[in-house]
Parts: structure tokens; sequence; C-alpha cells
């Protein structure tokens, strides 16, 4: 998780939680969305970080002797 997405899931669930205090349903549902889109966000990152280091452990292991960036 970066720190942007961090900082975008803290920034929309302070928004839903104002929403929710205030009775701003526009708020509230405008925070959950920032809220959601971080946490999607993050979890694609997580998951394509994942999937370049196993190519390059497979590189590794098939040998090549030297593991490349697989962009």
């Amino acid at each position: 998780m970066t720190m942007k997405h961090k900082i975008q899931q803290v920034v929309g669930s302070a928004r839903e939680r104002a929403g929710a205090a205030t009775g701003n349903r526009r708020l509230e549902a405008s925070g959950r969305t920032q809220r959601r889109s971080a946490q999607i966000r993050s979890a694609a990152s997580d998951i394509r970080l994942r999937a370049r280091r196993v190519a390059r452990e497979a590189q590794v292991k098939l040998g090549s002797g030297r593991a490349t960036d697989p962009r």
C-alpha cells in the first residue's frame, strides 16, 4: 500500500463520517466512494508488485542468471 492510497483512504473515511454526523448523504456517499476507490487501487498495486516479484524469481530459477524488470 502506498502512502498516497493510505491518505486517500483516511480522507475518504473522514468525509464519510462527517457526512454521517451531519446527515449529508451526498458527502457520506462521496467519502465512501473515495475510500473504496483507494482500497481497490491499493490492492491492484500490491498484486502488480507481487506478480513482478514472482516473475523475477522465476527468471532466476530458470537459469537466466539475472533478473530483469518485466514490463
